[in-house]
């Protein structure tokens, strides 16, 4: 037998709320099979301890063979078609191209090795082994471990079937789990040999179940054991033989219906009522939801502590949830009162104004922790979108859809974000205000992708916010048509949409709208050559957000970013170096992946510009894994592209391919603490020459450049005549001035004979 300390997290694994107990045979064995099949699925029956087993092989399989292991919890998920994008989630994984979630999945872990473990599959059976197989097929270095009441009926699967406790005539794994849980309910408590032979028999007559032990046990805090035994000894079989069914399921049946009586009728009444939540909740969102009836507020207060002290719920910090047996039956108690629907009506209304408020005041102080809050609540979002689809409240799912268009787009969920509201406009009439907000919605996280469908989806939600004349959706629905007319070549249109919206949202004081709208401008601007009036925007904004008394967010960030490229454009290195430092220190509060990855590029091009060539190719590599996580580079904006390709190309050339590699290498597989760390250093501007040394000589690339300064070429044609940005060759005659000593470009041809 075995029995080991729950430790923190590894990599994705969560933490273990208790102890480890037993089980150390199947352990061996299940870790054996994970080092000779890559998709192992644990199987065995609700309660049987699937999860436990397998989080605990999880991490010691990880810590053993390094792999990567990332855990993807699915007992609150109900729709197939998002089991990609929860996977996605679980990855830390952006869409930032219009790619489908389930091949930005697959890219992600094509590289590397890595264990997967996707919990509670047996209500996603063909989407789960779907799943598998397109790793098992693309990504060689993957392992699968499920945990399902079935297989998953996949070639090559590993079943590997999970029993009860053994009940042995010293007890065995089911008495040290009894005791064990015992002693934690109930500090203190010593069993001498009588006590240990009650509790063996009581986990016969429990059939060895882990979880109906574990709830038998904690109620020793309130009975004797002889109660207990007594209960369980006389009770089960005759519940078993009503309701038929297999003995191990009613056993543990019975012993949730015997913790259900338990409780007093207003914590039935709240367990009822919390079964509504899919994964962890907060108390907030109890009191909303559950209040009523029976459960005034002090009454709720009392009945959450209850069920918590009766382990119907699991207190995790700030947090509750349920297990998955002990919610299902929460669940069939909701449906036989009736009372299931109100349950989830109320349970969409609470988390729509969570998300409104959050919407509403993005641009307000306090935005960093109104994000991390609703950033918890991703399961709980999805099946407030479900439940209303599901009952036919369409109106109410746009409400949310339209509010939850930042919460998708920092963390680069834009393609879940598109899958709702595609589903969501399926149902809305044409010409009505609700439709314009969710394809405004959609068209927003299309244009982050560069999709075309940004165009079609803006022209239509422009067209109604047009003829409707409500000027917040006008706001919107111009700023969307702004970006996606830009993306098709349209500039006239592109920018009339833009004044058209800036109008729009300044007069309904929509502030975080009417600054998004100008750091899309400012980007513009950049991308098109005007950095100094790109910098006069960023600078105006910013003094305006410190002028309102606004704490950095998502919009610093953002102006922080497009300030850092202007200043880049620019040459003032330092001063672009400080504003990208800025933003990467509130993308990585937020978990911004896109602005992180943005941000990294342009650190390495700032490296390449003041000739730290190895730090720049260290940067670039680090920029890279971000890139592969989004599942493409840059949004495809052709314009940084080209910058990128540029700047690479040049790098290789003058390091040497090996050298190159070597360092793109040791940055893209550091971990991200540590490029966080090395990119907010903020210092190391100087290029990397040994104290007292002369300039370095001229590269390959800089003799070429020189050479065709001398004879005469322009800085866009010498670009046009070796295949690279004007701004790129700008580059390299500045630094061919500095490395030869002279002012004009008339004096290259004297120097370059001469030149080291």
């Amino acid at each position: 037998m075995t029995q080991e300390q729950g430790v923190g997290p590894m990599g994705g694994l969560p933490l273990e709320a208790t102890d480890f107990v037993g089980r150390g045979g199947e352990l061996a064995s299940l870790e054996l099979a994970l080092t000779q099949s890559r998709l192992v699925t644990v199987t065995g029956p609700g309660g049987v301890g699937k999860t436990r087993l397998a989080l605990r092989a999880a991490r010691r399989s990880a810590a053993t063979s390094g792999q990567e292991a990332f855990w993807v919890e699915l007992s609150a998920l109900t729709d197939p078609e998002l089991l990609p994008h929860t996977v996605a989630s679980a990855l830390g994984l952006a869409q930032g191209e219009a790619v489908s979630a389930l091949e930005a999945v697959v890219r992600r872990l094509q590289s590397g090795r890595s264990l997967l473990v996707l919990d509670t599959c047996e209500h996603l059976v063909d989407a789960c082994a779907e799943l598998s197989q397109a790793l098992l097929r693309h990504a060689g270095g993957v392992t699968v471990l499920a945990t399902s009441r079935q297989s998953l009926n996949v070639s090559g699967e590993h079943v590997f079937s999970v029993e009860p406790l053994p009940v042995r005539a010293d007890g065995g794994d089911a008495l040290e789990l009894f005791v064990h849980r015992a002693q934690a309910a109930v500090p203190g408590l010593t069993m001498d040999e009588e006590a240990r032979q009650q509790a063996i028999r009581l986990c016969r007559s429990l059939d060895g179940m882990p979880l109906a032990i574990e709830l038998a046990a904690v109620r020793l805090r309130a009975l004797p054991l002889s109660v207990l035994i007594e209960h369980f000894a006389n009770g089960v079989p005759l519940l078993a033989r009503l309701r038929g069914g297999t003995p191990r399921h009613e056993t543990l049946r019975a012993a949730i219906d015997w913790s259900f009586g338990l409780c007093t009728e207003a914590e039935q009444v709240l367990w009822e009522r919390l079964s509504v939540f899919s994964g962890p909740f907060d108390f907030d969102a109890a009191q909303y939801v559950c209040a009523g009836g029976v459960l005034d507020p002090a009454e709720l207060v009392e009945s959450l502590a209850g069920l918590v002290d009766k382990s119907v719920l699991i207190r995790d910090g700030e947090r509750y949830r349920m297990l998955d047996m002990i919610r299902e039956y929460g669940i069939e108690l909701a449906q036989s009162a009736g009372s299931r629907e109100d349950l989830c009506q109320a349970h969409c209304v609470y988390y729509t104004e969570l998300a409104r408020i959050y919407d509403r005041d993005f641009a307000a102080t306090g935005q960093i922790s109104r994000y991390n809050v609703l950033r918890q609540q991703d399961g709980q979002l999805r099946a407030a979108l479900e439940n209303a689809l599901t009952a036919g409240r369409y109106q109410q799912a746009a409400l949310l859809a339209r509010s939850l268009w930042m919460y998708w787009l920092i963390p680069g969920k834009n393609t879940e974000g598109r899958y709702w509201c595609d589903r969501i406009a399926d149902h809305l009439a044409p010409g009505t205000s609700e439709r314009a907000w969710v394809l405004s919605t959609n068209a927003y996280l299309a244009a982050a992708q560069a999709d075309p469908a940004t165009y079609p989806l803006a022209e239509e939600a422009s067209a109604i916010a047009t003829a409707i004349g409500e000027p917040e959706l006008k706001g919107r629905a111009y700023q969307v048509m702004h970006m996606a007319a830009l993306a098709v070549g349209k500039f006239q249109e592109a920018f009339a949409a833009m004044e058209r919206s800036a109008t729009a949202l300044r007069a309904v004081g929509n502030l975080s709208g009417a600054l998004t709208l100008e750091v899309q401008q400012g980007y513009v601007q950049v991308a098109s050559g005007d950095a100094r009036g790109s910098l006069a925007m960023c600078e105006a904004n910013l003094r305006q957000l410190a002028e309102n008394g606004i704490d950095p967010g998502w919009l610093h960030a953002a102006l922080y970013y497009v300030q850092a490229l202007s200043l880049f454009d620019l040459a003032d290195y330092p001063g672009s170096t400080a504003s990208s430092v800025a933003a990467l220190r509130i993308e990585t509060v937020m978990g911004d992946i896109l602005g992180f990855a943005c941000n990294l590029e342009l650190q390495a091009w700032i490296a390449f510009r003041t000739e730290r060539l190895d730090n720049a190719a260290w940067l670039m590599g680090a920029a890279d894994t971000q890139w592969r996580r989004l599942g493409g580079r840059l949004i495809g904006n052709p314009v940084m592209e080209q910058r990128h390709l540029d700047i690479e190309r040049e790098l290789r050339e003058t390091l040497g391919k090996e050298r190159f590699a070597a360092r793109w290498q040791d940055g893209a597989t550091h971990p991200v603490a540590a490029v966080v760390e090395r990119a907010t250093a903020g210092g190391g501007l100087a290029p990397e020459l040994p104290a007292g040394k002369q300039p370095k000589p001229l590269t390959p690339r800089e003799r070429e450049v020189a050479r065709l300064v001398a004879q005469g070429l322009s800085n866009r044609e010498i670009a046009e005549h070796l295949v690279l940005s004007k701004r790129t060759i700008d580059v390299h005659v500045e630094h061919i001035l500095a490395k030869l000593g002279v002012g004009s470009r008339q004096d290259i041809a004297d120097k370059l004979d001469s030149a080291p």
